[in-house]
């Protein structure tokens, strides 16, 4: 299985920038899969994956603020 870098973007989430990276995997079979790693911090990343680039980012969209105000609140990734 390969990744190939599809498209690297910052999104404006809660007075941050956070670096998303968007990838394509084809599995052993030659199916499609695709993820994207969200990164808070450095030592700080999620990773969601989606049969389809259209639901990553559906995905992306809707749990970012939650994933942003959830590490202020337990005081991780609360540094800009």
């Amino acid at each position: 299985m390969f990744q190939k870098l599809i498209k690297k973007t910052n999104l404006d989430v809660e007075e941050r920038t956070l670096s998303v990276r968007y990838d394509e995997t084809r599995t052993l079979h030659g199916d499609a899969r695709f993820s994207a790693e969200v990164v808070f911090q450095p030592e700080d990343h999620i990773i969601l994956d989606a049969d389809s680039v259209n639901r990553l980012e559906t995905q992306v969209a809707s749990l970012l603020h939650a994933s942003v105000y959830s590490r202020t609140l337990i005081g991780v990734g609360s540094a800009v």
